[in-house]
């Protein structure tokens, strides 16, 4: 996929006097600066920066006003879709499945903001996401159940089909983190294009209908990889009995 140094990576660039240089055959050898070549980087340090200060600022206020009632909404539907899932101390998982789900939420949004490209829509950033949530659901598997119990299960029930069953089980859990990544790259990447496309043809009549199906899309994407998630997170700590 052809890459675009979004408008605030040119603008800090231009301000910060960055030097431009060739990355290789990267982009057909264009002069590029460090912040441009890895915008993607840059719009991901953002929105982790705008969900610190969204939850300070909540957190702060005694009275609850407009952003601490709709995040109060949200965290009462990420807990429920937590509890309906992990039936075992589901509160202790919220927090990051809370932060997880927020922080794919800002940074497909952040595609509907002129100058802003959604850090969802760079691969790197969608699988160092889905490499977490793989670390964390084993490392959470391994503390419930233990190291041996809980990666014998994945011998299956037959003593004697484990060295068939086994490899194949742990195939299909590494596959996991290709799917997981690839499903909200390819769907925030190709909506972005698209509607690049579309905003290029009718600058006038198309953005507001197309941003507002792109915030419901980025929207819609976040709760599909959040809930797969949760879900990969019930399978690993749930309890046997």
């Amino acid at each position: 996929m052809e890459h675009h140094a979004s408008e605030l990576a040119k603008l800090l660039t231009k301000w910060l006097g960055l030097s431009q240089h060739a990355w290789g055959s990267f982009m057909d050898g264009a002069p590029m600066s460090f912040i441009e070549r890895y915008d993607y980087l840059l719009n991901a340090v953002l929105a982790a920066i705008t969900t610190m200060i969204i939850v300070s600022v909540v957190k702060k206020n005694r009275i609850p006003g407009p952003m601490q009632q709709v995040l109060e909404f949200v965290t009462t539907g990420l807990r429920s879709l937590v509890a309906d899932n992990i039936h075992h101390h589901p509160d202790k998982f919220l927090p990051f499945i809370g932060t997880l789900a927020l922080f794919v939420f800002l940074n497909n949004f952040f595609g509907l903001i002129p100058g802003l490209s959604p850090a969802t829509a760079n691969w790197n950033v969608t699988l160092a996401l889905a490499l977490l949530v793989f670390v964390y659901y084993n490392f959470h598997g391994m503390k419930e159940k233990g190291f041996i119990k809980y990666w014998g299960h994945f011998a299956g029930p037959v003593w004697w089909l484990a060295p068939l069953m086994f490899p194949l089980e742990i195939l299909g859990l590494l596959s996991r983190n290709l799917s997981h990544s690839l499903r909200l790259f390819g769907n925030i990447a190709g909506e972005h294009i698209v509607a690049g496309i579309f905003f290029g043809l009718l600058p006038i009549l198309l953005p507001v209908p197309l941003m507002v199906l792109g915030l419901f899309f980025g929207l819609i994407q976040a709760f599909v990889f959040t809930m797969l998630a949760t879900i990969y997170l019930s399978g690993a700590v749930a309890s046997d009995h």
